[in-house]
């Protein structure tokens, strides 16, 4: 996970203000969010019905503060956020394909141990496990608990319409599209 979040923490385009100049920001910043992070934020605020309301909550929990419980910084979040975003672009396809192998590499393994806790059931029932654990208790609750990209699966929660997303500056789409 290390190695994950100095990568997503490497996405440059939020330091370089070049290319940005043309963003035209939507809404008024009240605090020192970056433009387009503001727009996001109240973009995706207006896209929550009434009943989700609550998430923006965690939007700013996961994408503006930092947790040490969490595997992710909020830069490395941001990064990914944003290549889920605009992953129609180019430069985006190979991050998002990553993204969404390591998605599979969990789903893969949750199936391993789903598998494993109905084969620990078949042959011990609820007997005491190996090690003195609970048996097929212990595997469910491992089950539940061990997913190491839940972050990055999480982050669908924060998506909206691409039609509703803010358009790129010209500066950055260019930079992060084809070149002709």
């Amino acid at each position: 996970m290390l190695l994950l979040n100095q990568w997503l923490e490497r996405f440059p385009f939020f330091h370089d203000p070049a290319l940005w100049n043309s963003y035209t920001p939507h809404f008024t910043n009240s605090g020192d969010l970056h433009p387009f992070w503001n727009d996001y934020k109240n973009l995706y605020l207006q896209s929550l019905s009434e009943a989700e309301k609550v998430n923006i909550q965690f939007f700013d929990k996961h994408f503006f503060e930092e947790d040490a419980t969490r595997s992710l910084s909020a830069k490395a979040n941001q990064s990914a956020l944003f290549i889920m975003l605009y992953r129609g672009y180019p430069l985006f396809h190979q991050p998002f394909q990553l993204l969404q192998c390591l998605l599979d590499i969990d789903e893969q393994m949750a199936t391993w141990r789903f598998r494993h806790v109905n084969m620990v059931h078949r042959m011990i029932g609820n007997r005491i496990g190996t090690g003195g654990s609970t048996g097929k208790a212990y595997l469910q609750g491992a089950l539940n608990k061990h997913y190491i990209f839940q972050e990055i699966a999480g982050m669908t929660s924060f998506l909206m319409e691409r039609s509703k997303i803010p358009q790129l500056p010209h500066e950055l789409s260019s930079s992060i599209g084809f070149k002709l």
